[in-house]
C-alpha cells in the first residue's frame, strides 16, 4: 500500500495550554476588579452627589418658607403704629400690642439657632384701625365707624391712645345709623375713651402672631398667639441664625446689619420696648441657614467648616457681623452640609415710615 503524500500548507491542531488559561484567566479576573472599583466609585460619587443635592433643596426650602412668612411681616401692624405705639410695652411677643413687626431671639451662640416671630394682621376688609363714635364704659359695646369692617370672631386690639391698651375677640356686630357699628366683645372689661381706636388683626384662629425656630433638625413655625404646637416645615436643618437690617438716619437706605443681642441695644427685650419710630428704622432682615443631607455620606470624612454673613473680599475682622463653625467628622463619615442667605426687605414697614 502506497501512503499518501502530505498536503501542502496543512498543520496539526494544538489545544490551548494551562498556561494560556490562567493568563486569561488573570486578565480576566483582572477585568473584573477594575469593573467594580469603577463601578464602586461611580456609586460613591453618586451618593454623595445626591447627598448634596438633599442639602442644597434643605438650604433652599427653608429660605423660601422664612421669606415668605417674612413678606407678611408688620402687615396692617405698621400702618397702625402711631397709634400701638401709646401701648404698654409687655416682655412677651405674644402678649405684646405695641407696633413690633419682627423680633429676633438671639441664642447668643453661633452653633445654635435663632429664633424669629413675625406680627400681622390678616384683616383683608381694612386698612387701619376703626375710630370710635363715642366713649364706652367697661362692658359696653364699642361703637365703630366701620360697618362692614369687623365680623365675629376676629381679634382686635382696643388703642385708648391714653396709655391703655386690650385684645379680644369680637362677640357680635351689631349695625346702627350712621355706618356705625356696635362690637360686642369678649373679655369685656375695656372703657373706650373718645379717642379711642380699634385695630382688626383678623380671625382669631388665625396665626397673627408666628415664631420660626428649629427644633430637633427641623425649621418649624408656631402660632404663638394661640398657644398652638408647632408645625415641621422643612427637615435636616442644622442652624438659623437672623440680623436686623437697620436704617440708621432714616433716610430710607440699609445701613448696616445687626444681631440681635444686648451689645447692640438691639436683644429682645429692647425691641419689644421701643418706640415706633425705632422700630421703623427696622427695615429687612437677613437669614442664614445651615443644612445637611438625609443620610451619612461615608466619602465625607473631613470637618466641614462653616460661614454666614462674611463679606469677602474684605478680612474677617472687617465683618462685625460674620458668623463661622465647624462640624467635626464621625471615623465612619459625615453628612453633607450646604449654607445659604437671604435677605428680606420689610416692605409693609418700608411702605408705613413716617415722612
Amino acid at each position: 500500500m502506497i501512503a499518501s503524500p502530505a498536503l501542502p500548507g496543512r498543520h496539526r491542531m494544538r489545544g490551548a495550554t494551562l498556561i494560556d488559561v490562567l493568563v486569561g484567566s488573570v486578565i480576566g479576573i483582572l477585568a473584573i476588579v477594575l469593573a467594580t472599583r469603577a463601578l464602586v466609585a461611580t456609586l460613591a460619587m453618586q451618593r454623595s452627589a445626591a447627598a448634596s443635592a438633599e442639602a442644597e433643596q434643605a438650604a433652599l426650602l427653608s429660605t423660601f418658607a422664612i421669606g415668605e412668612v417674612v413678606a407678611g411681616a408688620g402687615a396692617g401692624i405698621a400702618a397702625a403704629a402711631a397709634w400701638l405705639d401709646s401701648c404698654p410695652a409687655t416682655a412677651d411677643i405674644a402678649t405684646s400690642l405695641r407696633p413690633v413687626s419682627v423680633l429676633i431671639a438671639g441664642s447668643g451662640r453661633a452653633e445654635l439657632a435663632d429664633s424669629l416671630t413675625v406680627k400681622r394682621t390678616l384683616q383683608a376688609r381694612m386698612a387701619a384701625p376703626a375710630a370710635v363714635a363715642a366713649a364706652s364704659a367697661a362692658g359696653a359695646p364699642f361703637s365703630v365707624r366701620s360697618p362692614d369692617g369687623f365680623a365675629a370672631g376676629d381679634r382686635i386690639v382696643a388703642i385708648g391712645r391714653d396709655g391703655t391698651c386690650a385684645a379680644g375677640t369680637v362677640t357680635s356686630v351689631g349695625a346702627q345709623a350712621g355706618g356705625i357699628a356696635a362690637l360686642g366683645y369678649s373679655p369685656a372689661t375695656f372703657a373706650m375713651p373718645p379717642t379711642g381706636l380699634v385695630l382688626d388683626l383678623g380671625p382669631a384662629a388665625a396665626a397673627s402672631t408666628l415664631r420660626l425656630d428649629v427644633a430637633a433638625g427641623s425649621l418649624r413655625s408656631t402660632d404663638v398667639s394661640n398657644a398652638d404646637a408647632p408645625n415641621p416645615l422643612v427637615a435636616n436643618v442644622v442652624n438659623v441664625k437672623f440680623q436686623y437690617g437697620i436704617d440708621r438716619n432714616g433716610d430710607g437706605t440699609l445701613d448696616e446689619w445687626v444681631a440681635a443681642q444686648a451689645a447692640s441695644g438691639m436683644d429682645a427685650a429692647s425691641v419689644l420696648a421701643a418706640p415706633a419710630a425705632a422700630l421703623a428704622r427696622i427695615v429687612a432682615i437677613r437669614v442664614g441657614v445651615l443644612t445637611r443631607s438625609e443620610a451619612v455620606d461615608p466619602q465625607a470624612t473631613s470637618a466641614f467648616h462653616w460661614t454666614l454673613f462674611d463679606c469677602a473680599p474684605a478680612p474677617p475682622a472687617a465683618c462685625p457681623g460674620r458668623i463661622d463653625g465647624t462640624i467635626a467628622a464621625a471615623p465612619g463619615g459625615n453628612y453633607r452640609h450646604a449654607t445659604r442667605e437671604a435677605v428680606f426687605p420689610l416692605y409693609n414697614t418700608l411702605w408705613n415710615r413716617p415722612n
